[in-house]
């Protein structure tokens, strides 16, 4: 994380999730160099997250300059914190190492390709609260569920990885993210997202009561242009950014909209 990043968390969250891009590091670095460019937004949480490969870049980057961010990983090891003979993967002591300070869990291409349950996010999730990173959980629904009218089913057994659990305060981040809507262009309505949301911090309350400050944050489809929109309601504590993350311009349209929140 930098060590110019406050983090308030009252304040609203912009999370890009770059996923497996960009390809190069020349093309990092010009991203990087785009996003510095730009001038700090105050009163805004934004954390990047990318491949572990351009993970030590980019914390270079973030040393280097004054650009406020805090920097995730987007995956890690679930059969051990620290090391051990797990071959291709990367432990959450390693992530501590490398000054990252938060961690996706969860995401529904980890869950789709890799395969990914509870019992497998219940290990991932433990691994990284023993090395005091934050979970970022995503959960969502695909259109099949969203069709059918199961959004709530399917979110509380995913929710429920934390149901005996002890999360401790400020260590958890939701980000609900319907399958449906990622990278499609399709985007739920301000009003659907807020029920949604406000079952996820009901359900999580049910847990613990602390768990009520919970930020909760939107993803699928989010661009500059709509994130007005998301950013006028109550209910949504930030965004999960994927592709509009990976252009300067964008991602601070979007930082912008949620500094007016």
């Amino acid at each position: 994380m930098s060590a110019k990043l406050q983090l308030d968390w009252q304040h609203p969250w912009v999370v890009a999730n770059w996923k497996m891009n960009p390809s190069t590091q020349s093309a990092t670095q010009q991203l990087l160099d785009d996003l510095a460019q730009q001038v700090a937004v105050p009163g805004v949480n934004v954390v990047l997250a990318p491949g572990f490969l351009h993970l030590a870049q980019t914390r270079q980057h973030l040393e280097q300059t004054d650009l406020p961010f805090g920097l995730a990983a987007q995956n890690l090891c679930a059969q051990h914190a620290e090391q051990g003979a797990f071959t291709g993967e990367v432990c959450a002591a390693q992530l501590k190492d490398m000054n990252v300070a938060f961690v996706l869990v969860g995401h529904s291409e980890r869950r789709q390709y890799f395969n990914e349950d509870n019992t497998v996010l219940a290990q991932k999730i433990t691994n990284a609260l023993s090395q005091d990173l934050i979970v970022i959980l995503c959960v969502g629904e695909t259109a099949e569920q969203y069709d059918a009218g199961q959004t709530q089913a399917v979110i509380a057994e995913q929710l429920a990885v934390l149901s005996n659990m002890t999360m401790p305060t400020q260590r958890l981040i939701v980000a609900y993210e319907p399958v449906w809507a990622i990278g499609t262009g399709k985007v739920p309505t301000v009003a659907e997202v807020d029920a949604v949301h406000q079952f996820i911090k009901d359900t999580l309350t049910s847990y613990a009561e602390h768990l009520v400050s919970t930020p909760i944050l939107y993803g699928g489809s989010v661009k500059g242009d709509n994130a007005q929109e998301f950013a006028q309601s109550p209910n949504i504590s930030g965004v999960l950014v994927g592709g509009a993350s990976l252009k300067a311009d964008s991602f601070y349209q979007i930082i912008h909209a949620f500094a007016q929140k």
